[in-house]
C-alpha cells in the first residue's frame, strides 16, 4: 500500500477506536460524558486527518475541527454539509477534561457530539473508498 493511503488509514482506525469508544461509554449505566464527548471529537479529528493525509494538505498540529474542515473542502467539497453540526465537536477536544466555567457535558451535548463525529467518520469512509475496508 502507498505509504501515505497507510496512514491515512491508521489515522482511520484510530477515529474508528474513538468512535466505538465514546457509544461504548454512553451504554454505560453512569455515562462519563465529557470523556464520551472528547473522544467523539478525537474521532472527528483523525478521520479529517486521514483525509488530509491521503490528499497530501498538511493539517498542521491543530484540534480545530472547524480549520480540519475548511481545509478539507480543498479536496471534499461536499464536507460543507457537515460543518455546521460539527462545529460544537473543537470545545471538546481540552476544555472537556478540565474544570471550566462553562459546566459539565451533558448527556444530551455528547450524544450530538457522537452523532457529529460519525456523520464525519462516515462520509469520509465513503469518499477514500480504497480504505472503506479496515481490519
Amino acid at each position: 500500500m502507498d505509504p501515505k493511503a497507510d496512514l491515512a488509514k491508521q489515522f482511520l482506525m484510530l477515529a474508528d477506536d474513538d468512535l466505538r469508544l465514546s457509544e461504548l461509554i454512553m451504554g454505560d449505566s453512569e455515562p462519563i460524558c465529557w470523556a464520551a464527548a472528547f473522544h467523539a471529537q478525537q474521532c472527528a479529528e483523525k478521520a479529517l486527518k486521514g483525509l488530509l493525509t491521503f490528499h497530501n494538505v498538511r493539517a498542521g498540529k491543530t484540534h480545530d475541527i472547524g480549520n480540519l474542515l475548511k481545509l478539507s473542502l480543498s479536496v471534499v467539497p461536499d464536507l460543507e454539509q457537515l460543518r455546521e453540526s460539527a462545529s460544537m465537536l473543537t470545545a471538546y477536544s481540552v476544555d472537556s477534561r478540565y474544570p471550566v466555567p462553562h459546566g459539565d457535558v451533558s448527556k444530551k451535548g455528547a450524544t450530538a457530539a457522537i452523532e457529529a463525529a460519525r456523520s464525519i467518520y462516515e462520509f469520509i469512509l465513503k469518499s477514500l473508498p480504497d480504505l472503506e475496508k479496515l481490519p
